[in-house]
């Protein structure tokens, strides 16, 4: 059997619609590189954390750990989604590894820093919650990211959109600190409620959602379900922070 060049063009180059696809987890990712510089350019440059204080010294050391992680967290989420962009599989399944061991450090580290930041601030208001309160979200955030991770980590070689999927997900669960230290975010979704904590990476992900959903034509039920249960428990995690349950627990942690 024979194959007519116009078969092999067809199966060699790709539709714009697969193009563009591949493209789309690299854009989504440089919004999210650009939402954390814009958040913590105060934190890269002065190291001041999020009330504009100076971090205190007895923290800095597990902060900086935490802060520069992170950022390389995120940087890896871009550099592995451009290497998926220009089809560089090889190299993104070298980084692959690399990337899990600087998420590694990102889930380990941010539970201190919860922690440690209550013990300085544990009245200080924020977002409608005292610090003591907001340690639950700090807290959600890290456990959410953890297990997005190793749910990416466990799609990789079953299932790539829901790899993928999971990747973005766990980004988006720690976006949330940067994304509301930006001036502009926090002018349109204030910064009484949970709202202004959550709200924008509620939103990021339910474009990401749409977007990705008419790249390929139908819905990416991976980043569907996913994001379903994304809002549903930040949201519960916002409304358990005001319990009595979680007073008496965060008084346990905090040492207050």
């Amino acid at each position: 059997m024979t194959v007519s060049a116009a078969s092999v063009g067809s199966l060699a180059a790709p539709s714009p619609r697969v193009s563009q696809d591949r493209w789309f987890y690299t854009v989504a990712s440089l919004v999210l590189l650009f939402l954390l510089v814009a958040g913590f350019h105060q934190f890269y440059l002065e190291g001041k954390g999020f009330d504009g204080n100076k971090v205190p010294a007895a923290v800095l050391g597990v902060v900086l750990v935490h802060g520069l992680s992170l950022t390389a967290w995120i940087i890896l989420f871009f550099v592995q989604s451009l290497l998926i962009g220009t089809r560089n599989l090889a190299l993104h399944m070298k980084l692959g590894w690399g990337a899990a061991a600087v998420g590694a450090v990102v889930a380990l580290s941010g539970p201190f820093v919860a922690i440690q930041s209550v013990r300085f601030r544990g009245n200080f208001p924020i977002y409608g919650m005292t610090y003591s309160q907001f340690m639950l979200p700090m807290l959600s955030e890290i456990l959410a990211f953890a297990v997005f991770v190793l749910l990416g980590l466990s799609f990789r070689k079953r299932n790539l959109e829901a790899h993928r999927a999971m990747m973005v997900l766990a980004t988006l669960a720690v976006i949330s600190g940067a994304a509301a230290r930006t001036e502009f975010i926090g002018q349109i979704l204030g910064e009484t409620t949970w709202w202004g904590l959550f709200g924008a990476p509620f939103i990021l992900g339910a474009a990401f959602l749409l977007v990705r959903s008419l790249l390929i034509r139908r819905l990416d039920r991976p980043l569907a379900v996913g994001y379903s249960a994304f809002v549903a428990y930040f949201v519960a995690a916002s409304y358990a922070a005001h319990t009595d349950t979680w007073g008496r627990l965060a008084s346990q942690i905090g040492g207050h």
